[in-house]
């Protein structure tokens, strides 16, 4: 009778230590979810922190590019075609986030441009 009743104990102790063994393991994996979701939002603003780095990068090399041109210095044909694939990256940001500042570089994207335009129908590039 003393075995049958020590069975049942520990029989229940095993049972309580298996069921909080496995809460245990539903909230470790509910943690682990929480996790998962806070990395791949700082992964997304960190993406986004690049995208915005990257259009101000192409906007400064876009007031560069013209200010040179401000300054008569001449540009080889592969410097405009960079300095157009940077005014595509700058203005497809803007496109995508209109709270971004963009009045810097619209006269000098303008100035770019129509100074292109000008060389190739002079075929002075």
């Amino acid at each position: 009778m003393v075995e049958s009743v020590l069975i049942v104990i520990v029989s229940l102790l095993s049972a309580t230590a298996v069921w909080d063994f496995a809460k245990f393991l539903i909230n470790r994996k509910d943690d682990t979810k929480a996790q998962i979701i806070e990395v791949k939002k700082s992964i997304n603003k960190l993406g986004e922190r690049i995208n915005e780095n990257q259009a101000v990068l192409a906007r400064t090399h876009i007031l560069r590019f013209d200010d040179e041109l401000l300054n008569d210095i001449k540009h080889s044909k592969e410097y405009f075609s960079q300095t157009l694939q940077d005014i595509d990256v700058y203005e497809a940001f803007c496109t995508d986030h209109p709270n971004f500042k963009n009045s810097y570089a619209t006269a000098a994207i303008n100035h770019i441009r129509s100074t292109y335009d000008d060389l190739l129908n002079k075929h002075d590039l």
